[in-house]
């Protein structure tokens, strides 16, 4: 038997639960902390992107054996704490035929693309103070710009459907895909300089590593038009949000939406005196939002049920 902990029950999939109870007993993070005997007890943490699953978490499950999170991203884990620990850790990464049914981030992209251009959210505000800011929220179109798409794994090649068919151009980067499939993806391959210096829109999609944390910093920035907009709902770790700031308050580049921000705490805690959200209060050219890139009931229903089937098979050996 196998006792199943859940970092974050409330709306967990209900499919995912009753998989799991087939392996035995499943209790809630915060009700297990209250009995030290269970949180010994447990071989499984099933988890999402709420809490970090740290060294001091883990010590407190000294019997784990397998960490399942219905993610792609893994740095809210520590993972080389649990690989020095034996720990499996199953996730979404390189789950490349299931993840193609998986689309919320790649609409969430083409939300933001949309909202910031067209300074919707700006009209917004302006109707919370009871003003008819319409002039003021005048935007741009995407039909006919060039949207430039840095990874070109799954989400990048969804989101070049989706802008293609809104009538863009779309410019691809990515070594690891050649160019006759970037082609047949409906995009065209450059290197990422050229990309930066003709796209209209700049959109991230690349899978975090440390290696790659800060990958667009300010010479990236600089190599972007001044007309230019910069998107990603991948993982704030991948820019460098100093020199994002710089080049937003300098007029490097005309705007941003981010879905992530590096180091996120799901207390919020970390937004206090945030310089970019600080920005983002008086500047609508920058638009945060809290990480919902995958955040729809749809989607969490699947990659949870997804998830259970995986810790399933973790345990059994496959």
């Amino acid at each position: 038997m196998h006792l199943t902990i859940l970092t974050e029950p409330k709306g967990y999939s209900p499919k995912a639960i009753a998989a799991l109870r087939k392996l035995g007993p499943v209790a809630a993070w915060r009700e297990a902390r209250q009995k030290p005997a269970a949180l010994k007890s447990a071989t499984i943490l099933a988890v999402k992107l709420g809490m970090k699953i740290s060294k001091r978490v883990m010590d407190q499950l000294p019997n784990l054996k397998v960490i399942g999170t219905s993610t792609t991203g893994l740095n809210h884990i520590d993972m080389a704490e649990a690989e020095r620990r034996g720990i499996a850790v199953v996730s979404l990464r390189g789950e490349t035929e299931f993840l193609r049914t998986i689309f919320p981030t790649a609409e969430e992209t083409m939300g933001l693309m949309i909202m910031l251009m067209r300074n919707l959210h700006l009209g917004y505000r302006g109707i919370l103070a009871e003003e008819w800011w319409k002039e003021r929220s005048y935007g741009h179109e995407l039909a006919g710009k060039t949207l430039g798409v840095i990874g070109f794994g799954r989400l990048g090649s969804i989101v070049t459907r989706y802008a293609t068919t809104l009538g863009m151009k779309v410019l691809a980067s990515d070594p690891n895909v050649s160019e006759a499939d970037i082609e047949a993806g409906g995009a065209k391959k450059v290197s990422q300089e050229e990309l930066l210096k003709n796209a209209d829109i700049v959109s991230l999609h690349v899978l975090h590593t440390p290696e790659l944390n800060d990958m667009i910093g300010r010479n990236e920035f600089r190599m972007m038009k001044p007309t230019a907009y910069y998107i990603n709902t991948a993982r704030g770790e991948l820019n460098d949000e100093a020199a994002l700031l710089e080049a937003l308050a300098g007029g490097w580049i005309a705007g941003a939406a981010l879905d992530v921000l590096a180091n996120e705490d799901p207390t919020g805690a970390f937004l206090k005196g945030h310089p970019l959200v600080a920005y983002a209060k008086d500047h609508p050219n920058l638009l945060i939002v809290p990480h919902l890139g995958g955040a729809t009931f749809e989607s969490m229903a699947k990659t949870e049920d997804f998830i259970a089937e995986k810790i399933a098979r973790a345990l059994s050996g496959e």
